[in-house]
């Protein structure tokens, strides 16, 4: 099945699928990883009458939170996971709760948890604008720079795939918070670098 980066938000047939990313948006998964448990509770907070047991309402289902979390992934683009048992919105995610925000706050109310730090895109835009790689991305420098761009996305060259990954998402979704062309184009050449040297480690 291809992944989409959309779902069709419809408050007369609203899905776990979306609740379950409403969820994660309102724990600040736009900012940090959230562990699934957490978004499991949330869920539950939000759609009690819908996510309880059938015979004992007031004791939260899991399965069905679950079944959410795995349709999501597998049919969206909206979240990623970030170890095992967190979950963060991707760029593609928190589009789409911008898009339908209005439709979101009215089906299921709005009960955001305010981020820990809330410029913590403009912090991480200017950590790497002042880190040395900067440096060779305006000098458009690709050449043994691997461990300078591992350190200013904060893991090392030989993190595996998912981590990497991860950390362009992460990258991604500050440039679309911040609308940043500049560090757009700065993500391009980092992906690049990326692909020319994991090969040789």
């Amino acid at each position: 099945m291809t992944k989409t980066s959309r779902l069709s938000f419809s408050a007369d047939r609203a899905s776990n699928s979306e609740l379950f990313v409403w969820a994660l948006y309102l724990l600040g998964g736009a900012e940090r990883d959230v562990d699934v448990e957490e978004i499991y509770l949330k869920c539950f907070d939000i759609a009690p009458a819908r996510l309880g047991w059938r015979t004992k309402p007031q004791i939260p289902d899991y399965k069905k939170t679950a079944k959410a979390l795995q349709s999501v992934e597998a049919e969206t683009e909206f979240i990623y996971k970030t170890h095992q048992y967190a979950r963060r919105l991707t760029s593609n995610g928190l589009k789409w709760v911008q898009n339908n925000l209005d439709k979101l706050q009215n089906t299921y109310g709005n009960q955001k948890v305010k981020p820990v730090a809330t410029n913590q895109y403009l912090q991480k835009s200017n950590f790497i604008k002042n880190h040395p790689i900067w440096t060779e991305y305006l000098s458009q420098n690709s050449n043994d720079i691997l461990h300078t761009l591992a350190d200013s996305l904060e893991c090392s060259p030989a993190s595996p795939k998912n981590i990497w990954d991860g950390r362009f998402i992460e990258l991604e979704t500050v440039c679309d918070v911040l609308d940043d062309n500049e560090l757009r184009d700065f993500m391009s050449f980092a992906k690049k670098i990326y692909m020319k040297e994991k090969d040789k480690l």
